[in-house]
């Protein structure tokens, strides 16, 4: 069961990332997880440790969370480069200022001069169209990505595919004998992501198969009658986290950024050139875990009144501390070029320009380490009861994602394409390689959301819920990319509680989340940037892309007194 509670809710987000999707409680999906003042059951445990104090007598739940996501992603036309020379064009000029990348490529590039001769380089139309074919034209612009099946990151078995999204978990929870306390410990998923891209698609150089687990398999809970009317609860929790990531690596101005810093270097031997602009460099495979990364929860409900009861939770910062293997599988071409690099003897030169010696070889492998911070977050909740048979809850929620500052991670050894990127962030005044550390800045920010939901009590047997939740976006609108393709995005859900008999209750949920984001050409310093140099990482150089996101969630639970 607990391999299967690997599965991964959906897409790896950002309106709040996947906050409080994967939990699987019915009753806080059906009201839009507008819970903190009325705490669910044992997933108090999670949403408001306050409001264990409820349970009575001993009680168990098993729960399953289903999801179905698609993650649609659609590429434009890239605007750059553009093929523009000096004014007026002076034919006689072999090295006109500014030259245009194109014609930068073109007279580096031995093999595009014999395919593609210019007889008159004072036509300037045949000029053009020569410096078109050599460039080359990129396979992404225009296309499609849809995600296909879900992949798992397991524990101590990485990346595993699964024919569909189900979540089984569930706890336990006892009521001390005074009556005044509750003592609780269940078993789920506060975070996970898991999707895959078909390797072909423009979509896999920003995650081929993507899968991130964070499963809470111990989270011991307290609750406390303070007084008549006020509970407290605190808990911590160990769980387990993964992260795997098997993504096509490319760079669009790599070419052109290492062909620059070369040609700056007096008398330098150039290398046979084999690396296209739109050319795959290799395959980086990643799989992180840390086994036990500790987190606490802490909660209050205030019962005011008859009509009225506030909640207030706050869950603490949790790092993991992942570390793992990865391998990078390198591309013809991009291994041709490095055995040129070396051959010639500019990779001593590359040394003192922040980068290192060259392995040129068809695979690297090794550890690799990085720190995951799952961030702060603080609730406040008001439930209100209108009229005898019909509740409304709001919450306001804060989740520090500014600490998502940016993703680094340390590899035991250093890589080619990560020297090679080092040395052109050094020239472009950039920080984002190292030999042996590649560092993907996120640059995310705080955020602020509500929800609301209602219960509508039908018979003594029966309640209805229904809820909204408008999901603010912690990524910017220059930090969009495909790897956390949701922006602000709206969930719908709709529930019913079902008390069976006198020691059962059946409870049901549905949702609905959708989330559209367009990013214009060069918007994004984490796709799409047209920053010279900007190779880490920008796969869709001066591409115009948008994401839609439709997910359907459906939540089961059991709940029986023993």
């Amino acid at each position: 069961m607990l391999a299967l509670a690997l599965s991964l809710v959906a897409t790896h987000a950002s309106a709040q990332l996947l906050n409080n999707l994967s939990i699987g409680s019915p009753k806080a999906l059906g009201l839009a997880n507008a819970v903190t003042a009325d705490p669910p059951g044992i997933d108090s445990i999670h949403f408001n440790p306050a409001g264990l104090v409820r349970i009575q007598g001993r009680q168990a739940n098993l729960k399953f969370l289903i999801a179905n996501v698609e993650i649609d992603s659609k590429f434009g036309d890239p605007t750059l480069p553009t093929d523009v020379y000096d004014f007026p064009f002076d034919p006689g000029n072999p090295s006109p200022s500014p030259i245009s990348d194109k014609q930068l490529y073109y007279n580096l590039t031995q093999h595009c001069q014999d395919d593609y001769p210019i007889s008159d380089p004072a036509d300037i139309d045949a000029v053009a169209q020569a410096h078109d074919l050599c460039w080359g034209v990129d396979p992404v612009a225009n296309s499609t990505s849809t995600t296909g099946s879900p992949v798992l990151m397991v524990p101590l078995m990485g990346l595993q595919e699964s024919p569909i999204l189900l979540l089984p978990m569930g706890g336990m929870a006892f009521e001390g004998p005074s009556g005044d306390w509750a003592f609780g410990s269940a078993v789920y998923v506060p975070e996970g992501i898991g999707y895959t891209r078909d390797i072909d698609s423009g979509g896999s150089y920003q995650g081929h198969q993507v899968g991130l687990t964070r499963l809470t398999y111990f989270s011991p809970t307290v609750a406390l009658r303070i007084t008549e009317k006020l509970s407290a609860g605190v808990g911590i929790t160990l769980s387990y986290h993964g992260l795997g990531i098997k993504t096509n690596f490319r760079a669009s101005g790599l070419t052109l950024g290492y062909l620059r810093n070369l040609n700056s270097i007096p008398d330098s031997p150039l290398p046979a050139i084999d690396l296209g602009p739109y050319d795959n460099v290799g395959l980086l495979t990643m799989e992180m875990e840390d086994l036990f990364s500790v987190g606490f929860n802490f909660g209050l409900l205030w019962e005011t009144n008859d009509w009225l009861t506030l909640g207030f939770s706050y869950r603490s910062e949790s790092v993991a501390d992942l570390k793992g293997d990865y391998s990078m599988e390198y591309t013809e071409s991009f291994i041709h070029t490095m055995e040129g690099l070396r051959e010639g003897g500019l990779d001593s030169v590359l040394a003192i320009l922040d980068g290192g010696r060259v392995n040129a070889t068809a695979v690297e492998k090794g550890t690799v380490k990085t720190e995951y911070i799952v961030p702060q977050s603080v609730a406040f909740g008001a439930s209100v009861q209108l009229m005898p048979n019909l509740k409304v809850n709001l919450d306001a929620k804060w989740i520090e994602y500014s600490r998502w500052d940016e993703l680094s991670f340390s590899f035991s050894q250093n890589n080619d394409f990560l020297t090679l990127a080092s040395v052109i962030n050094t020239l472009a005044g950039l920080n984002y390689a190292d030999p042996d550390e590649l560092r993907l800045p996120r640059k995310y920010e705080d955020t602020w959301s509500w929800a609301i939901g209602a219960e509508y009590q039908w018979n003594d047997n029966v309640v209805l819920r229904a809820g909204y939740e408008p999901r603010s976006s912690a990524i910017p609108d220059d930090r969009a990319d495909l790897l956390f393709p949701i922006g602000d995005a709206e969930l719908f859900t709709a529930g019913i509680g079902w008390q069976y008999d006198r020691i059962t209750r059946v409870e049901a949920a549905v949702g609905y989340l959708y989330s559209h984001t367009k990013t214009d050409a060069c918007e994004s310093l984490n796709a799409n940037s047209c920053r010279e140099g900007d190779v880490v990482y920008n796969p869709y150089y001066a591409t115009p892309f948008e994401n839609e996101v439709n997910a359907y969630l459906v939540a089961i639970s059991i709940d029986r007194k023993f």
